[in-house]
């Protein structure tokens, strides 16, 4: 097997992926990597990250990559969780001030950012429909954030995402109202979870 297919055969068991460590580590030649690069077999993400780009066709988690700082934020968290039925014409990633991103992106998406105490509170990781691992935030903190005066979500998408929440198991009402309270939309959480529970 050429050092060509080994990548090849790596590509169709990794998500359509390669890094260059993951090819150093097979103890492949770089230089193979840069020749399928030049030759259109591979696309550049990020520095050291290739992908098949008839497998990979992850939007999503190609930003994730591009983007590493960001998490997702708001509609496009609901999106990720099963929360709402419409996949966002946007996508909206939040990222801690002073933080400085590429504005080198074709993908169409929405960039906020906040200070760190407030950004880091409920990161946590889903699945795209891909299947590839992402950071979003946790549910409880997206419901806070959809609500929040600045950039709100249009009604019908703050409906459908706490209905969801309201008939889920796995729910935290606790969390919930912690966050509602640092994020000051605790009037309007009860208000929901009130008509809903």
């Amino acid at each position: 097997m050429s050092q060509q297919d080994e990548i090849i055969t790596y590509l169709n068991t990794n998500g359509g992926q390669i890094t260059a460590k993951a090819v150093d580590d097979m103890g492949i030649s770089p230089r193979v990597l840069r020749n399928m690069f030049a030759h259109g077999q591979l696309e550049k993400l990020a520095p050291g990250v290739y992908i098949d780009p008839l497998e990979f066709g992850d939007d999503i988690a190609a930003l994730q990559y591009r983007l590493s700082k960001g998490v997702f934020f708001k509609d496009t968290a609901l999106f990720l969780f099963g929360m709402i039925d419409r996949t966002p014409s946007t996508y909206e990633m939040n990222f801690p001030l002073p933080y400085a991103y590429s504005k080198k992106t074709d993908a169409p998406i929405k960039i906020y950012r906040q200070k760190k105490e407030l950004y880091d509170i409920g990161i946590s990781t889903t699945k795209t429909p891909g299947g590839h691992e992402v950071k979003v935030y946790d549910v409880e903190r997206t419901l806070c954030d959809i609500l929040r005066t600045r950039d709100r979500s249009d009604a019908e998408t703050i409906k459908q995402a706490m209905n969801s929440y309201a008939h889920s198991k796995a729910k935290n009402l606790h969390k919930l109202m912690t966050y509602a309270k640092t994020f000051k939309v605790e009037e309007e959480i009860r208000k929901y979870m009130g008509v809903l529970l």
